[in-house]
C-alpha cells in the first residue's frame, strides 16, 4: 500500500519532470554533461517561446540529436504541439518518430498523456488529444501538416553533399518553400 507521503512525492517527482527537460532526459536514463546542459537550457527557452529560431551546432557524437530530436521531443509532446522533424532521409527522420513515440510509451502517466492507438507508425503519429508528430525526409512533400514546432536535423547527407551547391541550393528551396509554410504563426524552429 502507498502512503500519503509516497504518493506526495510521486506528484512532485512529475511535476519536476514535467518542468525539467534535464530530470526527463534523465528518467530515460541520460546524465546529461556540460554541454547537453548547455544545449537542454536552449531547447527549454524554445519551449517556453523565449528562443523563436535555435541553430545547434556540435560535432558529430556531441549528442544533438538524442538531446534535440528524441528527448526534447518527447518531453514537449505535453504540451500538446504538432511537431514536424526532417532529417537527410525520411528513413533517419523515422528512426527519431520511433524513438519518441517508443519513449512517450515508456512514459506517459508522467507526462500525462496517451498515444492514439489508431495512428501509431513510426514517422506518423498522434496523442489521443489530437497532437501530432510527422518525421520527413528533407526534400519529400509535406502538404497538409501544420505544426508548432519544427525541428530539422542533419539536413545534409555528406560532406560531399555539403560541397554541392545544387544540393545546398534544392535543401534551402525546399526549407523556405515548403518546411516553413507548414509552420503555424508563432511556430518554434530547432
Amino acid at each position: 500500500m502507498v502512503t500519503r507521503a509516497e504518493a506526495a512525492a510521486e506528484i512532485l517527482r512529475r511535476r519536476e519532470i514535467r518542468r525539467s527537460l534535464t530530470e526527463w532526459c534523465r528518467l530515460c536514463g541520460y546524465e546529461p554533461a556540460a554541454h547537453h546542459r548547455l544545449l537542454i537550457n536552449r531547447l527549454e527557452a524554445v519551449a517556453r517561446g523565449d528562443i523563436n529560431r535555435l541553430a545547434v551546432f556540435m560535432p558529430p557524437g556531441a549528442g544533438k540529436s538524442i538531446y534535440s530530436s528524441v528527448l526534447f521531443v518527447a518531453w514537449v509532446m505535453q504540451l500538446r504541439w504538432n511537431v514536424l522533424a526532417a532529417a537527410h532521409t525520411t528513413e533517419l527522420a523515422e528512426r527519431w518518430g520511433r524513438r519518441v513515440r517508443n519513449l512517450l510509451t515508456e512514459h506517459d502517466h508522467i507526462l500525462d498523456l496517451s498515444l492514439s492507438p489508431d495512428n501509431m507508425a513510426a514517422h506518423r503519429w498522434a496523442l489521443m488529444d489530437g497532437a501530432e508528430y510527422y518525421a520527413a525526409g528533407v526534400g519529400t512533400a509535406i502538404a497538409g501538416f501544420r505544426a508548432k514546432l519544427g525541428l530539422i536535423d542533419d539536413p545534409i547527407r555528406s560532406w560531399q553533399d555539403a560541397e554541392s551547391e545544387l544540393i545546398r541550393d534544392r535543401i534551402w528551396d525546399w526549407y523556405i518553400n515548403d518546411f516553413r509554410t507548414r509552420l503555424v504563426p508563432e511556430a518554434r524552429q530547432v
